[in-house]
């Protein structure tokens, strides 16, 4: 029997190791595709189409979101391959520097997606349900002011990691706690309600009757004819905004929660993997979503990348070097001149 649950927990161990082996090299993939297409979103949307942000004050956060998604890839999803596969993480075996600047740098890029996609929801749903949408919240400026708010707050809400976390310990180790107060797992906790639950709440229950005043646009009027121009964008951005919900809240909340009692078992160990691996998905699912629901967006996108094929021939062209004939009829009009 001794022999028996020996065999098993080396079995268990093994499959373990090759879980999070795969789960590691899936956030490096998930970090260059990722890359690849946060980055083609942000150009797509500042392209001519998208300029008339005072028509469409909403592609502010869609920009605003690109980036910070992509900058929050270079966080946990990074650190997450390093040590699974390369034996250290900048967050908490590298340097006292890099620990306090990924600490920051992880929890203000989540909690700011997070609430930028509340306003989001919050915009198509005041929109949508209003007879005359243009309110203070859907203007060009005002979204501006919305999204400077959100990066403040939560900068000044992480600050404390940049300043007071983050030490070597007698044992030239680095610490992720601090010196003054207790920081986990308290922080986690208060980050799975800041970040997960209430904006997951909130998001869910704007994009739901968001989700009913759209049905409704099919029976149009005078009134309506406006909002119906934005009915892809309201899709899109309603399909994002559910999948970040699925996909990214429930991570914090087993972290925050749970970490202790499911990393004391491989089972456990196997379900924060499966959290992982889907919070590491969403930045690669919303580029598809835009492509398929959002139809001026793909063509936008297909014009960009046809020109640029279009171009680049010409340019190798037009930047040969001349011919020796041509170089020495270059010199002699030079002299001329």
């Amino acid at each position: 029997m001794a022999m028996s649950g020996n065999i098993s927990t080396s079995i268990d161990a093994s499959s373990y190791l090759s879980d999070i082996t795969y789960l590691g090299y899936y956030s490096l993939s998930m970090v260059i595709f990722g890359s690849i297409f946060k980055l083609l979103t942000f150009i797509n949307l500042c392209q001519p189409a998208f300029r008339n942000t005072n028509a469409r004050p909403t592609i502010h956060y869609m920009r605003v979101l690109a980036l910070i998604d992509l900058f929050a890839m270079y966080g946990w999803n990074l650190d997450n391959y390093l040590g699974l596969v390369q034996g250290f993480t900048f967050y908490s075996s590298y340097t006292v520097a890099s620990c306090k600047v990924f600490s920051f740098f992880n929890y203000f890029t989540n909690e700011t997606s997070a609430w930028l996609h509340v306003f989001i929801c919050f915009d198509r749903y005041l929109f949508l349900s209003r007879t005359q949408p243009n309110t203070w919240f859907n203007r060009s400026k005002s979204v501006l002011i919305i999204i400077g708010c959100v990066i403040g707050v939560f900068i000044l809400a992480n600050l404390h990691f940049l300043i007071f976390v983050c030490y070597e310990d007698d044992n030239e180790k680095i610490n992720t706690g601090s010196k003054f107060y207790q920081v986990f797992p308290l922080y986690n906790q208060i980050y799975a309600f800041i970040s997960s639950v209430i904006p997951s709440v909130v998001m869910m229950t704007f994009s739901c009757v968001s989700a009913y005043y759209l049905r409704q646009l099919r029976q149009t009027s005078t009134i309506q004819n406006s909002k119906i121009r934005h009915r892809a964008i309201s899709i899109t951005l309603i399909s994002t905004s559910l999948l970040f919900v699925i996909t990214s809240a429930p991570t914090p909340i087993f972290y925050g929660f749970f970490y202790d009692d499911l990393s004391k078992t491989a089972l456990g160990r196997r379900v924060l993997n499966i959290f992982d691996t889907l919070s590491y998905t969403y930045p690669i699912i919303d580029f598809p979503i835009y492509l398929i629901t959002f139809t001026e967006f793909r063509r936008e996108l297909i014009r960009l990348l046809i020109r640029n094929r279009a171009i680049s021939p010409i340019i190798t062209e037009n930047t040969q070097r001349p011919a020796p004939q041509n170089r020495a009829q270059n010199i002699s009009t030079a002299h001329n001149f």
